[in-house]
Formats: C-alpha cells, sequence, structure tokens
C-alpha cells in the first residue's frame, strides 16, 4: 500500500475524531477494517458477546488507526499497538514522542482525541432517559445535586450528562480508572460559556492544571475533553471520519 498522506497536529492543539459505529452494519466495510487489525484485536473483537458491542469496538479500532496513519504517515494495517494495564491502547510502532490519545465508544458512535505533550481524556455517551436525580446522589457532588433538582426533565437530563462525561474524560486523562471520589469533583460553567472545574482535597490536584469542554457531535450523542494544559487554552479541532473511505475526512 503507498504511504499514507501525513497531517500532523499542530504544537498547542487537540484533534477530537468521531465515527459512526453503525458503519460496520455492511459486512465489506467489517471485512476491510479486521484486515487491518492485529491478531489481539481480532481475538478481542471476537470476544464480544453482541454484534453491536463489536461494532463499537471495531470502530474505536478503526478511528484510532485512521487518526494515527494521518499523523505519522504509515499506512493503518502497519501501526502496531499494545495494551496498558488499564486496557488502553497505546502504538508501540512507529514511536511518536509526546503522543497522547485516549479514545471512547458508545451506542452508535466511537471517538477519539488526540495530542502531542498534553495528557487528554475524551468520553462520549448516547445521552438516552434516565434517573438522574437518584444517580447524581451516588456521584455527584451536593451542589451538582442540587442544580439537577431544580431543572426540568429534558435539561436536567442533558446536565446529567454533561457532568458524567466530563468526569469520565477527567479520569481517563488522569489514568486513575474510577479509584477517585467522584463527589469530589465539580463543574461549573465559566462566564463565557466553557466549563471550570472544582476539586475536593481527596482528589489531590489543580484544576487550573486542566481544560474541560463539550461537543454535541450529534443530536443525540454528548462528548467531553479533558486536556492537561501548561498554561494557555489548547484549541479542538472536530473532525468526522467515515471508515468507507479512509481519506474522506471533514472538519
Amino acid at each position: 500500500m503507498p504511504g499514507f498522506p501525513t497531517h500532523p497536529i499542530a504544537s498547542g492543539t487537540a484533534h477530537l475524531w468521531f465515527l459512526d459505529t453503525e458503519t460496520f452494519r455492511e459486512p465489506s466495510t467489517t471485512r476491510e477494517w479486521l484486515a487491518r487489525l492485529e491478531d489481539h484485536e481480532r481475538i478481542r473483537y471476537a470476544a464480544y458477546g453482541t454484534p453491536e458491542a463489536g461494532r463499537e469496538y471495531l470502530a474505536a479500532r478503526a478511528l484510532a488507526r485512521t487518526a494515527l496513519a494521518h499523523y505519522s504517515g504509515q499506512p493503518p494495517e502497519c501501526l502496531r499497538f499494545r495494551t496498558d494495564h488499564l486496557g488502553r491502547p497505546e502504538m508501540t510502532s512507529p514511536v511518536m514522542s509526546g503522543l497522547s490519545f485516549s479514545l471512547a465508544k458508545t451506542r452508535g458512535l466511537a471517538v477519539g482525541l488526540f495530542a502531542f505533550d498534553h495528557d487528554v481524556g475524551v468520553d462520549v455517551e448516547l445521552v438516552a432517559p434516565i434517573e438522574a436525580v437518584e444517580m447524581a446522589e451516588h456521584f455527584f457532588s451536593r451542589g451538582e445535586q442540587a442544580e439537577l433538582s431544580r431543572l426540568e426533565d429534558a435539561a436536567r437530563l442533558s446536565r446529567f450528562y454533561e457532568l458524567w462525561t466530563l468526569r469520565e474524560a477527567y479520569l481517563k486523562a488522569r489514568g486513575v480508572g474510577l479509584a477517585l471520589p467522584l463527589d469530589q469533583l465539580a463543574f461549573g460553567p465559566t462566564p463565557s460559556g466553557g466549563v471550570q472545574a472544582e476539586f475536593g482535597p481527596a482528589i489531590r490536584d489543580d484544576p487550573a492544571h486542566w481544560q474541560f469542554g463539550l461537543a454535541w457531535l450529534t443530536n443525540h450523542h454528548l462528548a467531553a475533553t479533558c486536556i492537561r494544559r501548561p498554561s494557555s487554552e489548547v484549541p479542538t479541532r472536530i473532525s468526522h471520519f467515515d471508515a468507507r473511505g479512509m481519506d474522506r475526512v471533514t472538519a
């Protein structure tokens, strides 16, 4: 296969990719991408108990390989990965110093956040009905619980998923799984419409070191991003990826 076109991430920026997992209902697309995976990835794909879960996994792997092919100039099937102690993929070949990426998947969508010299985390959720107030009692700060209780149903549901995905993105950026007390995290709006965080003492971290963002990628899919920043804001570019054509990428 000829060399893949290189589109490196500019220094001090991040890149959020997303793709529709339903693309992998097409047998030809599934076969094409399974052929590009390593043996351990195909084994993991085969272990998923439902076709939907398999599509989500394959979509996340296709997204990662396509994005990293664009950054490295190597074809997607030539990239090599290993899994860290938390089950996250790490690229071992080619070596790209300073690269950080995070993947997430939900019903209907897979996402990936990529940057150099910035730790990153991403989460995505399909916004579906849930007992938001009851869930919040177990995972959210008291202030967030009070905020949710004041909202009407539709607004409450959206706000619940905002608070949930922001937590997940932060935990993934830190690489700590669910080890932190989630009620020690709190998120609110900035005067400019962004996201600001407050951390309780058990978190042992400074929220000023992190940049948070929210993006509705479809009418029903919400993504949250978390990026470690040295001082200034890190611009984030959002791109859609079509798994049926590796070069068809729209910003």
